[in-house]
């Protein structure tokens, strides 16, 4: 399925969703068909980033153990960070 087709399923289940809120009763079928508009919500955005990566000559995206890590490297004890001495 296209980005495109993902995203209008997305709307179509939200649309749904609002039908069934307010009416007695309608509380789960309304949370079931906004669950489902998450999920191909989801599916389009995840899409979209993997069709932008591909694009940009990056066919894959790097998991979690590819990232930098968050901390700088410690420096010697008397050095100032701002100043570099």
């Amino acid at each position: 399925m296209t980005v495109p087709g993902q995203y209008g399923k997305a709307e179509e289940f939200a649309a749904e969703a609002v039908k069934y809120l307010g009416q007695g009763g309608g509380a789960e079928t309304a949370a079931v068909w906004a669950a489902l508009a998450q999920v191909y919500a989801t599916l389009a955005l995840a899409a979209a980033l993997e069709a932008a990566a591909v694009s940009r000559g990056r066919p894959e995206i790097p998991g979690p153990g590819a990232v930098p890590p968050v901390l700088p490297e410690p420096r010697p004890p008397g050095v100032d960070p701002l100043l570099g001495f």
